[in-house]
Order: structure tokens, then C-alpha cells, then sequence
């Protein structure tokens, strides 16, 4: 049979394993944090849909919305000049 010693030392090192990951886990970064949001200054002819469709790889339909959310944009109409943010990735 196994002598208790050994298998107390198992015992103890499978503890200190779990410690290990448990504290590794909690302290890694967290995978879907996002990032903070970018300025934009809009140029002339610029649109909501122009500007999602140059700052984003996806479909500018999926970042539409989150643009008028973030800037309490009711319509499309934009102005040269003004800022928007627009959401960090």
C-alpha cells in the first residue's frame, strides 16, 4: 500500500496547486473589458454610417447604434466639427 507519508504529500501539493491557479485566475485580466472610448471629430460629408464603416472591420450596422447611444444622437445629421466618441475596441 502507499505509505501516508507520500500520500500526505500529495495531499499538500494538490493543495498548493489550487491555491496557485485559484489565485491565478482571479488576478488575470479580464478577456472582455472593453476599451475606453476614442474622440472623433467629423468631417465635412461625414456620416454616421461613412464613419462606422472606416473605423470598424465588422458590418458598421452592428457599431450604428452603440455611436448614437454613446453620443445621445437622436437622428443622423451630423455637423463638421463636432466630436463624437465612439466605442474603444
Amino acid at each position: 500500500m502507499f505509505d501516508v507519508r507520500i500520500i500526505r504529500s500529495l495531499g499538500l501539493l494538490l493543495a498548493i496547486l489550487a491555491l496557485v491557479i485559484a489565485i491565478g485566475l482571479r488576478t488575470a485580466p479580464a478577456s472582455d473589458a472593453t476599451a475606453p472610448p476614442v474622440a472623433y471629430t467629423v468631417q465635412p460629408g461625414d456620416t454616421l454610417w461613412d464613419i462606422a464603416d472606416r473605423t470598424y472591420a465588422g458590418d458598421p450596422r452592428d457599431r450604428l447604434g452603440e455611436i448614437r447611444e454613446l453620443n445621445d444622437l437622436e437622428g443622423g445629421t451630423l455637423q463638421a466639427g463636432q466630436t463624437l466618441l465612439l466605442p474603444g475596441d
